[in-house]
C-alpha cells in the first residue's frame, strides 16, 4: 500500500499539538540536567555522552541540543546549578542589620565551608581536578564560577571598606584568601568533613581571627597621634 503523504498543514499541526507546554518543558529541562549531573558523576566527563543522557532521562537528544550545543556547555550549567545555592546563601548570610562584622563573618565562613563539602559539590569539584588536564576548559569554566559566587561577599567587602569598618583595600583578593580558608585548601578533598557544629564553629573563629587582625582598622585617632615609630637613644 502506498505511503500517503499528509498535506503540510497536518504535519505543522500535529508537530505543534507535540510540543511541551511551558510546565513540561521546565520538568524535560529539570529531568536531562538532572540525569547529566549523574552520569558526570558516576562515569566521569570523558565518558558520559548527551546520548546517554538524554536515554537516561527518557528525552529526545534533540531537546537537550536546542539548549546546549555542546557538552561542555551542558556541564557548565550544571556546575552552575550546583553553586548558585551556594552564592544565595552567602547573599542572605551578608545582608545582616545590625550585626558586627565578626558575626557576620563567623556565619559566612560556616556556610562557605557547609557548601564547599556538600557532597555533590565535592564530588563535581573532583571531577574537574581530575579531567582539568585532559580538558583545561572545565578547569576555566570553574574558575569563572567561583567569581560569580564570591561576588556578594566581595560587595560586603567593598563596602565594609568604604565605610571604614574592616581595613579590606582589596576585596577581590580578600574574598578569594577568605574562601581558602574557609574550606580549608585541599584538606576537605582527602580527609573527612569537619563533625559536627561545634568543630565547624570552632574552624570558623581560628579563620575571621586571623582575617581580622588584618582587617581591622587602625583608629584614627592613634595613628594621627602616634604617626610614623622614631628611634628612641
Amino acid at each position: 500500500m502506498p505511503t500517503r503523504t499528509l498535506p503540510e498543514e497536518e504535519v505543522i499541526k500535529r508537530r505543534s499539538r507535540g510540543r511541551p507546554s511551558p510546565e513540561q518543558a521546565v520538568a524535560l529541562r529539570e529531568a536531562f540536567l538532572g540525569a547529566a549531573l549523574r552520569s558526570f558523576l558516576e562515569h566521569g566527563y570523558a565518558a558520559t555522552s548527551i546520548e546517554a543522557i538524554a536515554r537516561d532521562a527518557g528525552v529526545a537528544k534533540i531537546t537537550i541540543y536546542r539548549q546546549f550545543e555542546n557538552k561542555e556547555a551542558l556541564f557548565r550549567e550544571v556546575v552552575h546549578r550546583a553553586v548558585s545555592s551556594a552564592r544565595e546563601t552567602m547573599q542572605a548570610t551578608l545582608v545582616r542589620s545590625g550585626a558586627d562584622e565578626r558575626q557576620v563573618l563567623l556565619d559566612l565562613v560556616e556556610r562557605m565551608y557547609l557548601g564547599a563539602t556538600e557532597p555533590q559539590t565535592l564530588a563535581l569539584l573532583r571531577l574537574v581536578i581530575a579531567e582539568a588536564v585532559r580538558f583545561p576548559e572545565l578547569a576555566k569554566s570553574l574558575y569563572a564560577e567561583n567569581s560569580y559566587v564570591l561576588a556578594p561577599v566581595v560587595e560586603y567587602l567593598a563596602e565594609a571598606h568604604r565605610a571604614g569598618r574592616l581595613y579590606v583595600p582589596d576585596p577581590e583578593l580578600a574574598a578569594v584568601q577568605l574562601s581558602t580558608l574557609a574550606f580549608g585548601g585541599v584538606r576537605f578533598f582527602i580527609s573527612k568533613p569537619l563533625a559536627g557544629p561545634e568543630e565547624r564553629r570552632t574552624w570558623a573563629e581560628g579563620v575571621v581571627d586571623l582575617v581580622l587582625r588584618g582587617w581591622t582598622p587602625a583608629p584614627a585617632a592613634v595613628t594621627a597621634r602616634d604617626g610614623p615609630a622614631e628611634a628612641s637613644d
